[in-house]
């Protein structure tokens, strides 16, 4: 949600990040002003809970119990937390959207607190997906999970979708939903550095794989971290294997082989460019930024929406996905990545979503449509001194994440 946090500031529109407590440094570490409201919410706890039963002690075999990996028996679950996590934000997001003046508040797609509070404060809503649209098809459920916060609010209709959603997916990738819905480029961000990132690592001439898990998976516990065991499967391989880490990410790597090398803290956006192929967890980060480079992908997902994405990716062509269910087995692993490397297909299918993204609208193109959906003039002549204080405040965006 940065990159169009910052296009409406630059165009003049004043802006505030409404966020748990938790995301507070996240957000001003973005050049952004911070709104803490509610209380955190143990999110990564929440997820490990009901993920962890059908992950395997190694991590890496199939899942047990009755509902191997099938994200439907997940979902009611899944559906309650980000109901939690409404719950624990909407009451101080609705008071200072009102108190505030916002003529629009921008949410992310699991944020629901962002809708009923601008149902609440009269304004209109704006969804901004972070992948695919994967809550799409549970609208209707996601309503009436939502009446009793919309009951105590006073609302009487608050759509989980908004007025318009906002879409970094190209449509080959995306399913074709009805619904008002805005394109916008896909530009990566990779967080506020302290000091200058680190370069990526020069190349050696032999295909560049990069293996990267993002920055969820570890803290969700070891066995959901399969970089280092990704990396351990293409031993021998005829290619130089880069694995992109964060420094709280290398106390569980485990060892790797020759043909492995570590990148740690160097942006992902800036160690693609010189890559052939990448191996993720299937995020919607990862799976995009590598889509930005036209990159063949194979995913390896663990979570519900992981797989959501990684489904979507391999029916493109762009990718190869490994199920689950059968074990992430390094022979698997292997085979994939040789297919990949060989099939010209996926790095076309692969190129061609790339270029569809470099065509859609950059984030600074959206602002109009922003501006026309809050009814705020872009560029008055001569802006009145407002009678009662009401200054342009275009947008409040508002956010949770893992953490």
């Amino acid at each position: 949600m940065i990159p169009l946090a910052w296009a409406c500031r630059a165009a003049g529109h004043e802006v505030r990040v409404a966020a748990p407590p938790g995301l507070t440094n996240v957000i001003a570490h973005a050049g952004l002003t911070p709104v803490p409201v509610g209380h955190d919410v143990d999110v990564t706890g929440a997820v490990r809970s009901f993920v962890r039963a059908l992950v395997p002690e190694n991590g890496t075999g199939p899942a047990a119990g009755p509902a191997e990996g099938r994200p439907s028996a997940r979902t009611p679950r899944a559906l309650g937390m980000f109901v939690d996590l409404a719950e624990s934000m909407v009451d101080d997001l609705a008071a200072f959207t009102r108190d505030w003046r916002a003529d629009l508040v921008v949410y992310d797609p699991t944020a629901w607190a962002g809708p009923l509070a601008a149902a609440a404060a009269g304004v209109p809503a704006v969804r901004q997906l972070y992948g695919i649209d994967l809550l799409f098809p549970a609208r209707e459920a996601v309503i009436r999970a939502l009446e009793p916060i919309r009951d105590r609010l006073g609302v009487e209709e608050a759509d989980p979708l908004g007025a318009l959603t906002v879409d970094p997916c190209p449509a080959g990738l995306q399913e074709d939903f009805p619904g008002a819905r805005r394109r916008m480029r896909y530009l990566p961000y990779n967080g506020a550095h302290d000091a200058y990132p680190a370069r990526p690592p020069e190349r050696t001439g032999r295909p560049r794989i990069c293996v990267t898990w993002g920055t969820t998976m570890a803290r969700l516990g070891d066995e959901f971290f399969l970089a280092g065991h990704a990396a351990r499967a293409l031993a021998g391989l005829d290619a130089e294997v880069v694995v992109a880490i964060t420094p709280a990410q290398r106390a569980v790597l485990g060892d790797l082989p020759p043909n492995a090398r570590v990148a740690e803290s160097v942006p992902l956006h800036l160690l693609l460019p010189g890559c052939d192929l990448v191996v993720h967890h299937g995020g919607a980060g990862s799976m995009l930024t590598g889509l930005v480079n036209g990159l063949p992908q194979l995913a390896l997902p663990r979570l519900p929406d992981h797989a959501g994405h990684a489904r979507r990716l391999a029916a493109t062509g762009a990718g190869l996905v490994l199920d689950p269910a059968d074990g992430f087995e390094p022979a698997e692993i292997r085979r994939a990545v040789e297919e990949l490397l060989a099939s010209p297909g996926h790095g076309r299918s692969a190129r061609d979503l790339g270029e569809a993204m470099a065509a859609h609208p950059a984030p600074v193109e959206l602002v109009a449509d922003l501006e026309d959906l809050a009814r705020v003039p872009p560029e008055p002549v001569e802006p009145p001194e407002p009678a009662d204080g009401h200054d342009r405040q275009l947008s409040t965006l508002t956010h949770h994440a893992m953490g």
